[in-house]
């Protein structure tokens, strides 16, 4: 990009490339070389109902495998879903917060990036995508960046179709697992406010914790902890712990 040039209102697959060129290209992250062996078993895992699954080197804009589920959650042909269109199909109106989010994580990220440390990175993100035909609909997108033993780094994206998670139509983004609890603000939903202490359990939640296990780092009762539980489902209108979490990572929450 040239000096002082400043990216559009609605920044479109070219400027993602821009941005990638910028950030990676001038990293010593060396392309990906591995290669990929996917098992009838993580299909079972990440292609299925309402999701599916991509791997791709973003340092040189490969998509390095596309499961099949793609086309009955968004339509698209699995063979046919490159960088460009990943980039296109984002809402118009959604594209400038997604990509400012794309940039900040990138800058914040560089070490870990560039391969110059071990720690693993989580993007969670919720945005509009359009359908092949045409429709919009909100998807999760949930980026982990992985070192490769044969060289290079790859991401790893998991896509889920939530128009059922009733969450408006803001862009949001959590950095998983990256931010200290002190630093977590007292979220007002519509309706009963999230607690402090509920916005605590929701965090251990989404580590993987145990109620048990959250009651001894809360130094609280296990049944305190299930009560907070049943308490929060009711808040954020959901049925179980995998729609909970959407809703709060979507809502700010987490």
């Amino acid at each position: 990009m040239e000096p002082g040039k400043s990216i559009s209102a609605s920044p479109d697959a070219q400027s993602w490339e821009r941005l990638f060129a910028e950030t990676l290209g001038k990293s010593p992250r060396k392309p990906f070389r591995g290669t990929f062996e996917i098992s009838d078993q993580t299909l079972e895992l990440f292609d299925n109902a309402n999701q599916f699954f991509l791997i791709a080197d973003y340092s040189s804009l490969r998509m390095l495998y596309v499961s099949r589920n793609i086309e009955q959650v968004l339509g698209y042909k699995a063979d046919e879903y490159n960088f460009n269109r990943h980039f296109e199909i984002i809402h118009p109106d959604d594209r400038k917060a997604v990509f400012e989010i794309g940039k900040m994580v990138l800058n914040r990220e560089m070490t870990y990036i560039s391969g110059g440390s071990d720690r693993h990175v989580v993007l969670y993100m919720s945005y509009r995508a359009a359908r092949n035909n045409g429709r919009y609909t909100r998807i999760s997108l949930t980026v982990s960046r992985h070192i490769d033993p044969a060289g290079g780094i790859f991401e790893m994206v998991a896509i889920r179709d939530i128009s059922h998670v009733h969450c408006g139509t803001k862009v949001t983004f959590s950095l998983l697992g990256g931010r200290p609890l002190k630093e977590l603000p007292v979220i007002p939903l519509e309706g009963p406010m999230i607690s402090r202490r509920e916005q605590e359990i929701i965090y251990f939640i989404s580590r993987g914790y145990t109620s048990r296990k959250i009651a001894s780092e809360l130094k609280i009762s296990e049944y305190t902890v299930n009560t907070h539980r049943k308490n929060i489902l009711r808040k954020t209108g959901t049925k179980n712990v995998v729609d909970m979490l959407i809703y709060s990572a979507t809502n700010g929450v987490i």
